[in-house]
């Protein structure tokens, strides 16, 4: 995808927001980036991209799998994630797919 700027990274991640889980807006995000996804990565682009997510969670969130040493799986990743943003919150069901 090349070299984008973070204001066009964010306006990605935000346009994707209520269609995509967590772990899919945290793939989307690595593949937009040269270095790929990391835990500082989305500390950093969903803080800016989703301000209503408490720093704390976005901390915790240090523990998945795929950019940690932790044992949150993806179902927990988006699960922690999706009480402020991801496919679902809309709806009210918790992150869940009816």
């Amino acid at each position: 995808m090349g070299l984008m700027r973070d204001e066009d990274v964010l306006n990605v991640l935000r346009a994707k927001e209520k269609l995509l889980t967590p772990v899919e807006l945290a793939e989307l995000l690595g593949g937009m980036l040269e270095d790929g996804i990391s835990h500082s990565v989305i500390v950093f682009y969903f803080k800016r991209a989703f301000s209503s997510i408490p720093l704390r969670v976005l901390l915790e969130s240090g523990l998945w799998w795929r950019v940690g040493e932790g044992k949150l799986s993806d179902q927990g990743f988006n699960e922690h994630l999706s009480p402020w943003v991801g496919r679902g919150v809309a709806a009210g069901n918790g992150g869940h797919l009816v």
